[in-house]
């Protein structure tokens, strides 16, 4: 199966035509290729690099966990959008503006920016503060704080052009501010997805599609592949079960969140369960994080940009600090009644049951880490794993339930032993407690990812931010479905550093502008029957926008200088004359074309003979003896020294042309008859039978009947002399009926009436004089084109055929004489038509 499919791939990728490389969407994952962590995209179309996110790698530390920057040149990107502040969506972004050679501007939204200064903050600071001794920061708390004004933040739904750029926010539903993007590019619309969610939760606004828009590239996560979510009611009730079990049994729950994002969700799950079981309102709930207080005043700002659950629920305390007038409502939703924030451990007691959300949410340092050492010997105690775990991270490992995990932060070192036989270093702790998993992580699911996928319609899907087994699974499943769709969606899962090529083929449209306006647009090509202009200008594309425009146009409507270069070479020939040099080019080029300075000298010239005997000079003056301009570009002097100037426009056909006839200089400088004509200025007088050169060169201003004789001599020589007849009749265009009466009934309307009441006879011979009269009118008009009979006649045998002078189209009834007769023909004209006529 494996083996047709590549077959069918390789067919269609031979029958696709050849696509110019402007025309190519060439898309890179410097990070979040076949991965989750370090999430960092490149997107290049018609000269314009859009970067998204710029994230790193939960599970690696120092310059290990960033993405792949080295491989690509970070100063051609025009744009870097960052879709939330999650650490491997964002956190490489102080490295980008400090440490690379990154010359761009940097978008995300309002809440996104407020909540990253605080984030990423924080982070350089546990990160600082590791155990891990080997890695090093890869940037400062001070590069945050100097690059932290770089940012400019826009609004959900408003579209900004930067470098010709369109980029259009809207909400994703994953956090706070969580942003997808609609990128247009030369009216290319590509769709990133970043992370997103449409489950309807307790505080976010779920992702929608954009309406209106026609998509042409959707770049969507896969972070769970094809797998689906239990329905939220089932999970929110079995969370609650867990939690309650644990602290049934005497222990303390432990929830691994980031600080912000799902453990808001969670934190307004709680609040409100525990406000309707009394029961359980004397066990603390602990919501730990260095951000604590910061997160929630953010929260509290941005109200605005939440679903109408918050609004509602803000509206409602409002309402209750108003009349209780004692402020209690000020915080609005984000007010918990049974929730205690901390920032640190060292004035947390652990004594007895409790439920503590602790960041950060993969247990690899902080606070988490920290309690999951502390807790994880008692059987008591459960861990509950929320959010999605990544690949390396101390959350994905004790999913497995290991009997023992490393020691990182762990303050009881009572609890810890050695591991046996391993590094006298590192320190090994049991682990009993209880780990179960309940995903609120605001991911899509397979189906819904599915769903958003076939709403978008875009013809190009890329799947990032998925584990290779998911990402395979789904594109797996997306291709599957293509079996019952007449346009096939085309899906692709680049690895990291994996460039792809995507052809999009687009009509490009110019705006004809200046003095080319005044010309109507031709409704055809020009035949020659008519005269029909055709319009020609200099293309100029700004940005994404041609205009068609005259030369003389360009100042003053692209803002351009037009520059004309003349070149000019000279050498001196010794042994040819002018006589022998004009027979050389027109025997090479055929006819050339006298400049006006040699007509203006020569009837100077006659002027003085005609006055009287002109005084001798003391010294010969270098005067110009010949001026000749061939195939219309490049004019050839000849001074009386022996000095040939050329002189031309540069571009790239007159240099050809240049070099053309310099060739044929250099050739009749060498040739037998310059020498024997340098050699006949001697004082002896014999005779050595020097033949001056006829008046004219024969392949020189042909007259149309040499030209025609040419074309018989070579026709006979092929096809014998008794088989080649000229054809004096000239082939005329068909004309319709209609166009016949209109003709006849142009002229007087006594006269047409007249004509209505002539009988037959009389209506014959006025058809036969009107088929008389065009046949006169066509001959003229092939006489002023230079053609002297219509067409040639050749017979062989019982095959016939016509061959019209005009457009060389030949009639014959038997195919492989009229190819035949074809082939002749144009060889014919090739040899005898001069290459300037």
């Amino acid at each position: 199966m494996a083996s047709k499919r590549k077959a069918s791939a390789m067919a269609n990728a031979a029958s696709e035509e050849p696509v110019d490389p402007a025309d190519e969407l060439k898309f890179l994952c410097l990070g979040g290729g076949n991965e989750v962590g370090r999430s960092c995209h490149i997107i290049q179309y018609k000269g314009k690099t859009v970067m998204l996110d710029a994230g790193q790698h939960p599970a690696y530390d120092g310059l290990s966990a960033l993405p792949f920057f080295d491989i690509f040149d970070l100063s051609t990107v025009d744009v870097l959008l960052i879709s939330h502040f999650h650490v491997d969506h964002a956190a490489s972004l102080p490295y980008v503006l400090a440490k690379t050679n990154f010359k761009g501007r940097v978008f995300m939204t309002h809440p996104t920016k407020a909540i990253y200064r605080w984030l990423i903050q924080d982070s350089v600071r546990v990160g600082n503060a590791s155990s891990n001794e080997s890695s090093q920061p890869v940037y400062t708390e001070q590069d945050h704080a100097n690059t932290f004004p770089m940012i400019e933040a826009i609004d959900y739904y408003t579209t900004h052009t930067i470098s010709s750029i369109r980029i259009t926010p809207y909400p994703a539903g994953h956090v706070l501010g969580a942003a997808m993007f609609l990128i247009e590019i030369a009216g290319l619309n590509i769709f990133f997805t970043g992370d997103y969610s449409r489950e309807h939760d307790r505080h976010l606004v779920s992702a929608e599609v954009p309406r209106g828009i026609k998509i042409d590239v959707l770049i969507t996560e896969s972070t769970y592949g094809v797998a689906s979510h239990v329905p939220r009611l089932e999970r929110e009730q079995a969370l609650m079960k867990s939690i309650t079990g644990i602290l049934n049994r005497g222990g303390r729950a432990l929830l691994p969140v980031f600080a912000l994002g799902r453990a808001q969700e969670l934190l307004l799950i709680l609040d409100e369960y525990w406000a309707k079981h009394p029961e359980f309102q004397k066990v603390p709930i602990y919501y730990a994080s260095n951000l604590a207080r910061k997160c929630m005043v953010v929260y509290q700002t941005y109200i605005g940009a939440m679903n109408d659950n918050i609004k509602r629920l803000f509206r409602e305390r409002m309402a209750e600090a108003e009349v209780t007038g004692d402020g209690a409502g000020k915080g609005g939703p984000w007010d918990f009644k049974f929730i205690r924030s901390l920032k640190s451990l060292d004035r947390f007691e652990d004594v007895g049951s409790c439920v503590m959300l602790a960041s950060p949410g993969m247990l690899q340092s902080g606070v988490s880490r920290e309690l999951l050492e502390r807790w994880a010997p008692s059987d008591k105690n459960g861990v509950i794993i929320t959010g999605y775990s990544v690949e390396g991270t101390m959350a994905r490992q004790i999913m497995q339930e290991p009997e023992q995990i490393q020691a990182v932060v762990t303050r009881n070192a009572a609890a810890a032993r050695r591991a046996p036989g391993g590094d006298a270093e590192k320190v090994m702790i049991p682990r009993r407690c209880s780990v179960q998993e309940y995903s609120f992580a605001a991911h899509v699911d397979g189906n819904e990812n599915r769903e958003f996928i076939e709403e978008v319609g875009a013809p190009v899907v890329i799947l990032v931010h998925g584990e290779q087994h998911n990402m395979m699974r789904l594109k797996s499943k997306l291709l599957s479905l293509n079996t019952n769709k007449t346009v096939k969606i085309k899906v692709y899962s680049p690895k990291n550093i994996e460039e792809l090529r995507i052809p999009f083929k687009q009509d490009k449209i110019a705006k004809v502008v200046g003095k080319l306006a005044s010309i109507p647009p031709p409704t055809h090509l020009p035949t020659p029957e008519d005269d029909t202009q055709l319009v020609t200008g200099v293309l100029v594309q700004n940005d994404f926008k041609l205009s068609l425009m005259a030369p003389e146009d360009l100042r003053e409507y692209a803002g351009l200088t037009t520059t004309t270069m003349t070149c000019k070479e000279r050498i001196r020939l010794s042994a040819a004359g002018i006589d022998l040099i004009k027979w050389g080019l027109e025997g090479t080029f055929g006819k050339i074309e006298e400049l006006p300075e040699m007509k203006h000298d020569r009837e100077n010239n006659n002027g003085a003979s005609s006055n009287g005997e002109i005084e001798a000079a003391d010294e010969e003056i270098n005067q110009v003896v010949a001026a000749y301009r061939v195939m219309g570009c490049v004019e050839v002097r000849y001074h009386n020294n022996g000095e040939v100037e050329l002189e031309w426009e540069g571009n790239l056909l007159n240099d050809g042309i240049a070099d053309s006839v310099l060739s044929v200089l250099l050739s009749v400088e060498s040739s037998p008859a310059a020498v024997k004509r340098s050699a006949q200025k001697h004082s002896h007088s014999h005779s050595h039978g020097h033949t001056a050169l006829p008046p004219r060169n024969p392949h020189a201003n042909l007259t149309p009947e040499e030209r025609l004789e040419r074309l018989f001599m070579f026709l006979e020589a092929q096809f014998g002399a008794e088989n080649v007849a000229p054809i004096e009749e000239p082939k005329l265009p068909h004309v319709p009926k209609d166009t016949k009466k209109k003709e006849l009934t142009d002229g007087d309307g006594a006269d047409a009436s007249m004509e209505d009441a002539a009988d037959g006879d009389g209506q014959e011979n006025e058809e036969e004089r009107e088929l008389e009269a065009r046949k006169r009118a066509e001959l003229e008009r092939l006489h002023r084109l230079g053609i002297p009979v219509p067409g040639v006649a050749i017979k062989v045998d019982k095959m016939a055929a016509k061959v019209w002078l005009e457009d060389l189209d030949v009639e014959c009834g038997h195919k492989a004489f009229a190819d035949r007769v074809r082939s002749v023909v144009d060889r014919a004209v090739e040899v005898t038509a001069p290459l300037w006529a």
